[in-house]
């Protein structure tokens, strides 16, 4: 009998795959032990008739854990994203969980209308955070829908499980389940463990140990690079919200600057007209206070958060130099971080920090003036009842 995971009709009889990262985040609402979660994932997945087979890992509970995850901004409306009250539980284990899949290609869903769906057989590991999914690759192309129903089937395998996932993409707008980067995979002998030999653009070219069955290679490829794509996914799910808070923070200002640029352009117009006007932009004192305060809201917001995000950018650029593995991350990567170190809260403290002063200024000056014409009343009552 033809063992259907053996390599066929590679060069030079060397196995050759295409494996894929991502970011698919396990969401719960409910704190449970992690061993509960994977009970209940397993269940699900096996009694998924795409589900070929599953293996369960042996977890380390003082090594799996919960994490506090984003949603993409365009999911929550302004106040979530200030507040960070849209923040959802993830759940991240020590070890991943494997499987494959069959999926027939009519099945499967295309990447920007590609007909180039490469296999109906996939396999997958994830650990709750990062997904790599891996396949026979004989083709010269890369097929762009390789790989994408994951998504598709991890969303309907963790419905019936009551859980649930968040793809994280390169940037809201990117309808591309992974990264950028593909992992060709050259299996060679008298390696024990992955290296990567070189990239081309956005092709990655890894040699592997060889191994007898296509899991075995998956598991190879999880224990080289996906410690420091787990760093990669929370750098990179930190960093989206600091740059949507940042996005807050000057709409908040902008909106500041029109109720006080109302106000001034009114004084210099012509009495009726000035009445006018500030009957229209009356109580402009209340809400410019108010954004504000909120425009400092999301500056602290911002600053905490960066202080976390240098923290694990340390530990994924220790983790991809220990690995020598930044060709993967490359094209996702020295974009948004040059964006997110280019941020500066200076022109927005000050912006925020003159109107508040002139506010208390005007304040200032009619209290003195009310004191003033106080004094004066007082002083006239005294002398009138002292006549």
């Amino acid at each position: 009998m033809t063992n259907p995971d053996a390599p066929q009709g590679s060069p030079d009889n060397e196995p050759t795959f295409l494996c894929r990262i991502g970011t698919i985040f396990l969401l719960t609402s409910k704190k449970q032990k992690f061993g509960e979660y994977m009970e209940e994932l397993c269940k699900a997945l096996q009694g998924d008739p795409r589900v070929q087979w599953v293996k369960r890992p042996k977890l380390n509970p003082d090594f799996c854990s919960h994490m506090v995850v984003y949603p993409n901004a365009d999911d929550s409306d302004s106040d979530e994203v200030m507040h960070g009250s849209d923040a959802m539980r993830a759940v991240h284990f020590d070890r991943p969980l494997l499987f494959k899949i069959v999926v027939p290609i009519k099945n499967q869903p295309q990447h920007h209308h590609a007909d180039d769906i490469p296999t109906d057989t996939y396999w997958v590991s994830w650990d709750g955070v990062v997904v790599m999914v891996l396949w026979r690759h004989e083709r010269k192309g890369i097929p762009s829908s390789g790989g994408q129903i994951i998504l598709q089937l991890l969303e309907e395998i963790c419905a019936s499980a009551n859980l649930g996932v968040f793809n994280q993409a390169c940037s809201p707008a990117c309808t591309n389940v992974f990264m950028h980067s593909d992992l060709i995979i050259k299996q060679l002998d008298d390696l024990e463990d992955c290296r990567i030999l070189g990239s081309d653009r956005t092709t990655v070219y890894v040699a592997a140990p060889t191994s007898e069955e296509p899991e075995d290679a998956l598991i190879e490829l999880y224990y080289s690079f996906g410690r420091t794509s787990l760093y990669f996914a929370r750098q990179k799910n930190m960093g989206r919200r600091i740059i949507d808070l940042e996005a807050e923070a000057w709409q908040r200002a902008a909106h500041l600057l029109s109720h006080y640029s109302a106000h001034a352009e009114a004084s210099a117009k012509p009495f009726r007209k000035r009445i006018v006007m500030r009957w229209r932009n009356r109580g402009w004192r209340s809400k410019v206070r108010s954004l504000s305060a909120q425009t400092w809201v999301c500056m602290t917001g911002i600053e905490v958060m960066l202080r976390k995000w240098k923290e694990v950018k340390t530990d994924f650029s220790d983790g991809a130099k220990e690995n020598s593995c930044m060709p993967i991350f490359e094209t996702d990567y020295f974009d948004e971080v040059a964006i997110i170190e280019s941020i500066d809260l200076s022109r927005l403290e000050s912006m925020s920090t003159q109107v508040e002063s002139r506010l208390d200024n005007r304040l200032i000056s009619i209290a003195t003036a009310g004191g003033a014409v106080s004094g004066a009343v007082a002083g006239a009552l005294v002398t009138l009842l002292g006549g």
